[in-house]
């Protein structure tokens, strides 16, 4: 894969590690889209979903971040709603 020089990391802190697991869980089984061109990394530390994001241009490091907050908004209010 060629270098990607544009990265942003992102920490976001869940309730406790377990909720934070389960988002990642979650996450982690969508692929990028432009895969060769953006690269995403999504972990926990304790109770914080961690989530870097590396990507060929800043225009397709935006939009990947942008689609995976819609997607992490959707979950975290499920896990509101239910857990």
């Amino acid at each position: 894969m060629a270098e990607l020089p544009h990265t942003i990391t992102l920490s976001i802190p869940f309730a406790d590690a377990r909720l934070a697991n389960i988002a990642k869980e979650s996450l982690v089984v969508d692929r990028e889209l432009s895969e060769g061109k953006v690269s995403r990394t999504i972990a926990t530390q304790d109770s914080l979903l961690v989530a870097t994001f590396s990507a060929e241009t800043l225009r397709i490091l935006r939009v990947s971040v942008n689609g995976f907050m819609e997607s992490l908004i959707l979950v975290s209010k499920t896990l509101e709603a239910f857990a």
